[in-house]
């Protein structure tokens, strides 16, 4: 039992160490190589994995088969996270063929532990709930 709580408290004083090291972030880094691209195979594949495993909540069956005219919005919203952000937009064409607006945020050391980065993505058309607010605004630069 003793061992089991040094090394609980080794873990606890890493990752508290880790995030003095990482500092906050200034206006001037906030596109710098921290996130990986719009573009990346690994967003992409991030985005399409997001939206299938929401597709059993209101996609009706239908998962994207590819995204194209991807762009950056923004770098960051607010510039009140020390936390890299950025914002994408892009056509996502569905297994039925329709296209529809998908909008994504990257989010720096969001990912499992915070150890990776983390998307969150949503179609407008398609989120009636509001679980990304009205017209996917989280998803969005305010």
């Amino acid at each position: 039992m003793t061992q089991f709580r040094i090394a609980n408290f080794a873990i606890s004083a890493l990752f508290l160490s880790a995030a003095f090291l990482i500092g906050p972030v200034s206006a001037s880094e906030t596109n710098d190589s921290r996130l990986p691209a719009c573009t990346s195979g690994s967003v992409q594949s991030a985005v399409s994995g997001a939206l299938a495993r929401a597709e059993a909540y209101y996609a009706v069956h239908r998962t994207v088969t590819g995204i194209d005219d991807i762009r950056e919005i923004n770098g960051r919203d607010d510039g009140v996270s020390p936390l890299a952000r950025r914002f994408c937009t892009g056509t996502a064409t569905l297994t039925d063929g329709t296209q529809q607006t998908v909008h994504y945020k990257l989010v720096e050391h969001a990912g499992f532990v915070g150890v990776s980065w983390k998307v969150d993505a949503c179609i407008s058309s398609l989120d009636e709930w509001h679980i990304y607010g009205a017209h996917c605004s989280t998803t969005m630069p305010r």
